[in-house]
Parts: C-alpha cells; structure tokens; sequence
C-alpha cells in the first residue's frame, strides 16, 4: 500500500440516466428532451459567465495580497463608513 494516494472523489450534483434502448417514448418525453438539448447554450453561457468571475476573485485576491497594512486599515475604515452610512 506503499506509494498509493487516495483517489479523489468525483461528486455529481445531478445524474440522469437513460436507458437508450427503450423504443416507446413519451411525446412528453421527447418534447422534455428537446428542451433539455436546447438548453446547452444557455448553459455554457452561464459557465462561462461563472469562469470571468472566478478570474476576477481570483484576480482581486492576489492584489490584495499585495497591499501594505496602511491601505488595508484606511481601506476597512471607508468600507465600515460606507456600512455605517447604509444601514443609517
């Protein structure tokens, strides 16, 4: 068991099996399989949409990595002024 590294798990939020094989379909079905299908732009839309995001944390995050203790203590006191003003 030397040497052997966990594998890692793989975690699905939804799964849909079909069995392909069967013949008789639904026109409920097939119409719900064409929305499905029709949906795939949609989709990489919005991942990609999700992708410009998490580079734009991820881009924030390195340059505040990089700020002095000064800008971040004047930084906190305008954001805690601005909370202050809102919530008045």
């Amino acid at each position: 068991m030397s040497g052997d590294r966990p594998r890692a798990r793989r975690h699905l939020r939804s799964v849909e099996v079909m069995n392909m094989s069967e013949v008789d379909r639904s026109t409920a079905e097939i119409a719900r399989l064409f929305d499905v299908a029709g949906g795939e732009d949609e989709a990489i839309s919005r991942l990609d949409g999700c992708v410009s995001r998490l580079r734009e944390v991820q881009a924030a995050k390195v340059l505040l990595a990089r700020i002095s203790g000064t800008e971040l203590r004047a930084a906190l006191e305008y954001r805690r002024r601005a909370l202050d003003s809102e919530s008045a």
